[in-house]
C-alpha cells in the first residue's frame, strides 16, 4: 500500500497490480539491481537493432517524408540515411564516455532527433540537393556537434561530415 497524500495521510491498501520497469545494462553509471528483486518480474531482453533494421527504420521515415519533394531529393534518401547511419556509428566508437566527459552518451534517440529536424522541411523551400544536404548538416551539428565539449571532438565530427 502506501500513504495517501491528502491532509490525513491515511494509509491505502492495494490488490492486483502488476508493476513494468524498464532498465539497461549496468555500466555507464547504472549500477547492478539485486538477483533476488529482478526475481520478482519476468525479465526480457530486447537486442540493439542491427544497421540493416536501423537503415530500414530511418531510411523509410525520410523516404515517405521526401514523397512531395522533388525526384533528386527523393533519391537522396538511402545516401543520407547511410551517411547519417556511418557518422553514428563513427562518433559512438570514437567518442565514449569518460569521467571529464559523462555526457557522451550517444543512442538512438540522437538518430531520431536528426530525422526529426529533417522532417520538418518543406518542399517549397527545398527544391536543390545542396539546400537538404546542408539541412542535414546542420541538423547532425545541432544534435552531436553542440554537445561536444572541446574542439578536438567538434573537428572529429567536421571532418566526417565534409568526408
Amino acid at each position: 500500500g502506501m500513504y495517501d497524500r491528502g491532509k490525513d495521510l491515511n494509509w491505502k491498501n492495494m490488490r492486483d497490480m502488476g508493476y513494468i520497469a524498464a532498465m539497461g545494462k549496468a555500466g555507464g553509471g547504472r549500477n547492478e539491481v539485486d538477483p533476488r528483486f529482478i526475481s520478482l518480474f519476468s525479465v526480457f531482453n530486447m537486442t540493439f537493432p542491427d544497421g540493416e533494421s536501423l537503415f530500414k527504420i530511418y531510411n523509410s521515415i525520410l523516404e515517405s517524408h521526401l514523397q512531395p519533394f522533388t525526384k533528386d531529393l527523393q533519391d537522396l534518401s538511402s545516401t543520407i540515411t547511410n551517411m547519417t547511419m556511418e557518422l553514428y556509428s563513427h562518433i559512438v566508437k570514437e567518442l565514449p564516455p569518460t569521467p571529464s566527459k559523462f555526457h557522451y552518451i550517444f543512442n538512438l534517440r540522437d538518430l531520431s532527433r536528426v530525422y526529426s529536424g529533417l522532417c520538418l522541411s518543406m518542399p517549397d523551400r527545398f527544391s536543390k540537393e545542396e539546400q537538404f544536404l546542408r539541412l542535414w548538416r546542420n541538423e547532425c551539428n545541432r544534435v552531436f556537434s553542440d554537445r561536444l565539449i572541446n574542439d578536438e571532438d567538434k573537428q572529429l565530427i567536421t571532418k566526417k561530415l565534409i568526408a
